[in-house]
């Protein structure tokens, strides 16, 4: 009976690593970023809820980047006089939790590659002020705020 609830123990605990692992925390590091050559784009509509359970769709442009197109984020300034390279690391860590694969997925929250129409001064807005489920203040610091706008438009 003793060697049983130890199995069971064992298994309890080999079951809860397994799920963290298998929780959709994927980590592209290392991995080009990059539109592959005939591959076809599909639609992609991020819908976010609001605290009374209204939702706003914000459809984007189907159309792909042209094959060979490198999408990684670069370290250029972009529209938001940010670092990409450093908004990453920082959306890696505060980001990424909602917004999964460096924001190349969708989760709790849409996902924020290759979103038509999409400005960095929809990103400030949705940094300050949150939406739906997200929180409004997650990035506070100017610089970092600049920096993450800055990541999020490399990957349009």
């Amino acid at each position: 009976m003793r060697k049983t609830k130890k199995t069971a123990a064992l298994l309890a605990i080999m079951a809860i690593a397994g799920t963290g692992a298998l929780a959709g925390c994927n980590d592209s590091k290392g991995a080009d970023a990059s539109t592959p050559a005939g591959s076809e784009t599909m639609a992609n509509t991020a819908v976010q809820t609001d605290q009374d359970g209204k939702t706003s769709t914000a459809s984007v442009d189907t159309t792909a980047a042209p094959a060979g197109t490198d999408t990684a984020a670069s370290t250029d300034a972009g529209a938001s006089g940010g670092d990409a390279a450093a908004g990453k690391t920082l959306f890696e860590g505060t980001c990424q939790g909602c917004h999964p694969n460096g924001g190349n997925d969708a989760g709790v929250g849409p996902k924020l590659a290759g979103v038509a129409g999409l400005d960095a001064a929809l990103v400030k807005d949705r940094i300050v002020n949150g939406k739906g489920a997200m929180p409004p203040g997650l990035v506070t610091d100017p610089t970092d705020e600049a920096n993450v706008i800055a990541y999020v438009m490399s990957l349009q």
